[in-house]
C-alpha cells in the first residue's frame, strides 16, 4: 500500500468553507524591544515534531515571500493579508481563516492595511513530514477508509473559513507550544494528530459535497449525501440511509462520523440550515416559512440548531439581511 502524500496542489486548489463562527484567538503582541523587522517579525517555539511560528507586521508591505521546507498550517489571528499561492489570483486572509501549504512552496503576501497601531498577526506550525506519514501510515492500517479509499492530505483543498473543531485544535497546540509544561512534546504529538485527521475528514467531506454526482458510483458516502441533498426538505429515516450504505444502523453512524468527521444526523441539520438560510435571505419568506421548507418541523428545535451552527439567531440574521 503506498501511503505517501500525493503531489496533488499543480490542479486548481480549492476552499473550503465552514461557517462556524468560533475563531482562533489572537495572541499578545511582542513588546518593543522584542521586534527585529517590521515585516514579519518572527517568534519561534521548537517541538520534537512540529514548530510553531508567530508572525507580525507592522507597516503595509506586497508580495513578501516566506516558504517552509515542511507542511505548514498556517492561522488568521488579527488584521488582513491578500494570500498569493498557486499562481491563483490573490484572496483576502482574514481572522479565524486557516491555509495549508505544502513543503517548499512560496506564499507571497500582501500586507494593505498594517501599521504600527493595527499590526496583522498569523501563526504557522511547520509539522515534520516523519510525523505525517506515521499518522497517515497508522490510520490506514488501523482505520481504514471505506471503499478501498486511503487516508491523504489534499492539497487542493486549502483554504479553511472559521471552523469550530479546527479553531479549537489550533489554540490548544498554540497553548502547548507557548507553555512549559514537562510534557508538552506529548501533548502536542497527540494534538497535532487529532489536527491532520479533522483537516482530512473536512477535505473528504467537501469533496463528496462537490464532487458527490461522480463519486456515487464509487463510494458509498457520496450516493447517500447525493440522496440526502435531492430529498432534504423531506422526512429522511436513517434506518432507510443505511441501508443504501449496506451497512447496519450502528456501523454506518460510526463510518460516517470516521471519515467526515461529523454524524449523519449532524450532517441533515446542517444541510437543512444552510437551506434555511438562503430562504431567509429572500425578504417575502419568514423565518417560520423557511424552518418548514428546510424540513424543520418544530420552529424551537430549528432557532436553537440554528444559533449553536451560525452562532447568531435566525430572528438576528435576517434582520442583520434587511438592514445589510
Amino acid at each position: 500500500m503506498n501511503n505517501s502524500i500525493p503531489n496533488l496542489y499543480s490542479g486548481s486548489p480549492q476552499p473550503i468553507i465552514m461557517t462556524n463562527k468560533s475563531l482562533v484567538l489572537p495572541l499578545a503582541l511582542s513588546n518593543r524591544k522584542e521586534i527585529s523587522t517590521l515585516v514579519e517579525n518572527r517568534k519561534a517555539y521548537t517541538l520534537n515534531q512540529c514548530e510553531l511560528n508567530i508572525f507580525e507586521t507592522y507597516q503595509r508591505s506586497e508580495l513578501v515571500p516566506l516558504t517552509f521546507s515542511d507542511l505548514v498550517i498556517t492561522s488568521m489571528l488579527r488584521g488582513k493579508k491578500v494570500m498569493h499561492l498557486f499562481d491563483q489570483p490573490g484572496f483576502d486572509y482574514l481572522p479565524g481563516e486557516t491555509v495549508i501549504v505544502p513543503p517548499n512552496i512560496t506564499m507571497k503576501i500582501d500586507f494593505p492595511e498594517a501599521t504600527a497601531n493595527q499590526p496583522s498577526q498569523c501563526t504557522a506550525l511547520a509539522i515534520n513530514q516523519q510525523e505525517i506519514m506515521s499518522t497517515l501510515d497508522f490510520l490506514n492500517e488501523n482505520y481504514p477508509r471505506e471503499d478501498n479509499r486511503t487516508w491523504k492530505l489534499n492539497y487542493n483543498q486549502f483554504h479553511f473559513f472559521n471552523n469550530y473543531e479546527l479553531a479549537q485544535l489550533i489554540n490548544k497546540l498554540i497553548r502547548i507550544s507557548t507553555g512549559d509544561a514537562l510534557t508538552k512534546d506529548v501533548l502536542a504529538n497527540l494534538t497535532l494528530k487529532e489536527l491532520l485527521i479533522r483537516i482530512m475528514q473536512m477535505q473528504n467531506l467537501h469533496e463528496v459535497n462537490t464532487n458527490m454526482h461522480e463519486l456515487s458510483q464509487s463510494s458509498r458516502f457520496a450516493y447517500v449525501v447525493e440522496y440526502i441533498r435531492i430529498h432534504l426538505t423531506e422526512k429522511l429515516n436513517i434506518d432507510a440511509l443505511s441501508q443504501m450504505a449496506f451497512m447496519s444502523k450502528p456501523s454506518f453512524f460510526r463510518a460516517f462520523k470516521h471519515e467526515l468527521g461529523i454524524s449523519p444526523v449532524d450532517y441533515i441539520i446542517k444541510e437543512r440550515i444552510q437551506f434555511a438560510k438562503q430562504l431567509m435571505n429572500n425578504p417575502y419568506n419568514s423565518i417560520s416559512e423557511a424552518c418548514f421548507k428546510a424540513g424543520f418541523n418544530n420552529l424551537n428545535y430549528f432557532s436553537r440548531a440554528f444559533k449553536k451552527i451560525e452562532g447568531i439567531t435566525p430572528s438576528l440574521y435576517k434582520s442583520g439581511i434587511r438592514n445589510a
